[in-house]
């Protein structure tokens, strides 16, 4: 029997979460994602009686079922472009097809789709062109044509054709069912939040509009949308683990504050597919019996688990690190902007995001070894059985800490390259043949100033001959080469039990990089300045491995100095760090 199978694909996201610098906003667009992709698609392909054994995978906005026609392929394809662009038309939708013969083996057309996915993003995609005479762009999005007023909001939305009743606004988009009431939000509501948001013209798009609207109506609605997916990860802690979190840091707007960006992602899951599917071509060599229909399984059970652990683990990470704490805990806050796939991207309280990323990462891996044995004990073959249950996903980091003026979409990017030379380490200590036993963390402290060029920074004060910086960390202990993250944080929570002052590091740090010194006198006033410390100040300065007797080689000493100083003040050595390996 002929079948057609089908892969859609968000892209642009994030364009579309970070289209703005506002924090309100990017979580209402990432509510949106969420809400489209765990409960509009689903409907749309349920509408066209795709069953549940033909889909293969919905989940971090991407979608891959089969379908016995081309025009129902077509069909579905068209409603789901267009529900996108009706409520996230920032997003784009990238979606192909082509027939899955019975001849053809799954894995191929998998493959093959794969590569048409890609010509199709290749593409392009057709943008509105804002840059016209007498156009006036919104706002808080600076791509977008504004169509609402705060001072016109009940007329514009009429002209918009929101439907409304007396002074609130039916919302009958989301989740209309015969079941469920119509949700509603009130004008007035919607007026404060565009006049606190918007607040030189109070002028926006309708699609920003939308993001305000999902920001709050998405977290606090408790109707039972479809199959009981919980939309946002704060509906996701809230009823798993009964734990509210702040979500918003309007109090912490003081430009001279700081906030702590997460970005952390698995790693090497390329790779790892390509692996697994030759595990199953093998598997068919052998004529296992409906190996395709497991390799499906597969696929299906795995992007499963994947995306739940991804949440759990953050979940259980601050439910451990705010047991016994309430609302008016000033670090009970975060942003949850991504979270799911393989994906955590969020925003923390500075003192915590090291830590909570960290936390998380470790949980995560322990996790996913638990669940792939788990896995395999689904089936019967043992050469996909041991395959599977010896798989490890690791995850990486990236974490900023940043004055809370830095633009969001510079802290994504930052976070992003700081990620993928987290991973870049990873990859570098893995052993030829073996898996990486360990994801790794990289972190950085900048200023107002998101743009800064963090590669040139770090060859600038840390050239080869005179490293002070010995960043990313690895999560977990690999060996004595490679130095954990807990050791670092072990280091400084050392330090700050014995109150070591911090302008002491900055001298260590400035005495390494002066210049104008040769090493023997950058010694002799190192021995100087140790003189007058007290015996606890010496003995936490010979734990770093200074070599105090080999005056001619100081600059192969304090090689993280630049690691321990730049988050010294953002480490609480009330936070529990277990470990300590290097």
């Amino acid at each position: 029997m002929v079948k057609f199978i089908v892969a859609i694909e968000t892209v642009k996201i994030k364009e579309f979460l970070f289209s703005t610098n506002k924090l309100r906003v990017i979580r209402g667009a990432s509510y949106l994602l969420d809400y489209l992709n765990q409960v509009e698609v689903p409907k749309i392909l349920e509408e066209a009686g795709i069953e549940e054994k033909d889909i293969i995978y919905i989940g971090a906005g991407n979608a891959k079922f089969f379908t016995d026609t081309k025009e129902k392929a077509d069909e579905i394809i068209n409603k789901v472009k267009k529900t996108y662009e009706n409520e996230a038309s920032g997003v784009k939708i990238a979606a192909v097809y082509r027939e899955k013969t019975s001849s053809e083996k799954v894995w191929d057309s998998l493959e093959e789709l794969s590569k048409l996915t890609a010509i199709e993003k290749s593409k392009g995609f057709s943008t509105l062109n804002t840059d016209l005479p007498y156009v006036e762009k919104c706002e808080l999005s600076g791509n977008e044509v504004a169509e609402i007023d705060y001072n016109n909001l009940k007329e514009d939305l009429i002209k918009l054709d929101y439907k409304l009743e007396g002074s609130k606004i039916l919302l009958s988009d989301y989740n209309k069912s015969k079941d469920d009431k119509i949700d509603k939000v009130e004008i007035e509501t919607l007026k404060d939040h565009i006049k606190k948001l918007a607040k030189t013209t109070g002028r926006i798009s309708e699609g920003t509009l939308k993001k305000i609207i999902a920001s709050d109506l998405l977290k606090k609605s408790n109707r039972n949308i479809y199959k009981n997916k919980k939309i946002g990860f704060y509906k996701y802690l809230l009823e798993n683990y009964n734990l509210e979190i702040r979500s918003s840091i309007d109090n912490f707007e003081n430009e001279d504050s700081f906030i702590g960006f997460v970005y952390s992602d698995g790693d090497g899951l390329g790779d790892f597919f390509k692996n697994i599917k030759k595990v199953f071509i093998e598997a068919d060599k052998q004529k296992v019996e409906n190996v395709e229909k497991k390799y499906l399984n597969f696929l299906k059970d795995f992007s499963e688990i994947l995306d739940e652990v991804t949440k759990e683990s953050l979940a259980k990470t601050l439910n451990r690190i705010f047991e016994g704490t309430d609302l008016k805990d000033k670090r009970r806050w975060g942003e949850f902007l991504i979270v799911g796939g393989d994906d955590v991207c969020a925003v923390f309280d500075p003192t915590l995001a090291i830590k909570i990323s960290v936390e998380t990462q470790k949980k995560f891996e322990d996790t996913m070894v638990n669940k792939m044995s788990e896995l395999s004990k689904k089936f019967e073959d043992r050469c996909i059985k041991d395959r599977i249950g010896k798989v490890k996903i690791t995850s990486s980091s990236g974490v900023i800490i940043a004055k809370t003026k830095t633009p969001m979409f510079q802290l994504f990017e930052q976070g992003l390259k700081l990620q993928k030379s987290a991973k870049k380490k990873r990859n570098e200590t893995r052993k030829d043949g073996e898996l990486a036993i360990t994801g790794f963390i990289d972190f950085q402290v900048i200023g107002s100033e998101g743009c800064v060029n963090i590669d040139e920074f770090r060859k600038e004060i840390s050239p080869d001959n005179n490293k002070v910086i010995e960043r990313p960390y690895s999560i977990k202990n690999i060996d004595d080469n490679v130095k954990t993250i807990d050791s670092l944080l072990k280091t400084i929570n050392d330090f700050k039990k014995y109150n070591f002052p911090s302008n002491k590091l900055r001298y260590i740090y400035d005495l390494k990089r002066d210049k104008n010194l040769e090493e023997f006198e950058k010694k002799m006033n190192f021995i100087n300045i140790l003189s007058k410390m007290d015996k606890e100040h010496i003995d936490l300065i010979k734990e770093i491995g200074i070599d105090y007797k080999n005056y001619d080689r100081f600059n192969e000493n304090f090689k993280n100095i630049f690691d321990i100083l730049e988050i010294y003040k953002f480490v609480d050595n009330k936070v529990e760090v277990k470990g300590g390996d290097k």
